[in-house]
């Protein structure tokens, strides 16, 4: 018999994972177990939580995204689920979202991902993609087919078969935000799994944005998502070609910043500069505390 395990990341966002709990709890296929997995969260979650029947939780120091994912599916797995379902905490999941992903066509192991849509606006596509003949924007973009070939929002409501973390393993905790959803994709493609959206099951979530214009000291996170582009190029492309592919897309990046008319494009330029020679170098220890770029903006703006 197959069993689907919920596995939710929180951090600092107790509000927003009661909302998320809830959608889970009301699901019309009833989930087999629930993890959560809370990152040092200092806003009251721990105690709530423990105040909550039916969640297998675990808390550990903050390891970002890539970490928490890292744990999550390691603790699911290992508990003996077929899938796992896996989701930040400010998902909302409609109540028959896990139903759909398993009603729709079979693939044998795969990942099956949920049509990400905007909390803000039901018609568009909360995550936009662009493929090489095909951009999709709108929730129309995707309807009226079972299945979304190669198109998923990792992780946002994304149901990952038990094979293919035998055979590709968990996320790569020191990627520890931005950029390690995509590694884990293009590594199970690069291991001939199927990854599919399935329209007919909807998860709500914040719109994402523009991170080349977050404001600082905010924009301190696109270094991860900079760095951690090398291991995506790799997987695609093999290793040689892939690191000479960052390291020209990086240096043009990097330049992009430095000639940019946006404020604060110094610090966007050091941390460009950082992030690639930390990826060239394979250093992938940083955390937020210990970015250079970060460490250098603060103490200029006591």
């Amino acid at each position: 018999m197959e069993t689907v395990a919920a596995l939710v990341v929180t951090y600092n966002r107790l509000a927003d994972l009661k909302k998320c709990l809830d959608t889970l709890r009301q699901q019309t296929r009833p989930l087999d177990a629930i993890f959560v997995v809370n990152n040092g969260s200092t806003d009251g979650t721990a105690e709530w939580l423990a105040t909550q029947p039916g969640l297998a939780v675990t808390t550990q120091a903050n390891l970002g995204g890539a970490g928490g994912f890292a744990t999550g599916i390691d603790t699911a797995y290992r508990a003996g689920h077929t899938w796992v379902w896996c989701m930040d905490d400010d998902c909302l999941a409609a109540p028959d979202a896990l139903a759909a992903l398993l009603a729709s066509p079979n693939l044998g192991p795969c990942i099956k991902n949920s049509m990400s849509v905007s909390v803000n606006s039901r018609e568009e596509l909360a995550f936009f993609v662009d493929r090489p003949h095909r951009a999709y924007r709108k929730v129309s973009d995707m309807t009226g087919v079972d299945l979304v070939y190669d198109v998923a929002s990792f992780f946002n409501g994304t149901l990952v078969h038990a094979d293919v973390i035998k055979t590709i393993g968990i996320p790569d905790k020191n990627l520890f935000i931005w950029g390690d959803e995509v590694e884990y994709m293009t590594r199970a493609q690069k291991n001939g799994f199927p990854i599919v959206t399935v329209p007919s099951s909807v998860f709500y979530h914040p719109a994402s944005f523009d991170r080349d214009g977050i404001p600082w000291p905010a924009a301190w996170k696109q270094y991860y998502a900079v760095r951690n582009q090398r291991r995506v190029l790799q997987n695609q492309y093999g290793n040689t070609v892939g690191r000479l592919l960052f390291a020209s897309w990086a240096a043009k990046a990097t330049i992009k910043q430095a000639t940019a008319t946006r404020a604060n494009r110094l610090y966007n330029f050091l941390l460009y500069g950082e992030a690639t020679l930390d990826s060239l170098t394979n250093n992938f220890r940083k955390r937020p505390d210990t970015i250079r770029t970060l460490q250098f903006y603060n103490w200029r703006h006591k």
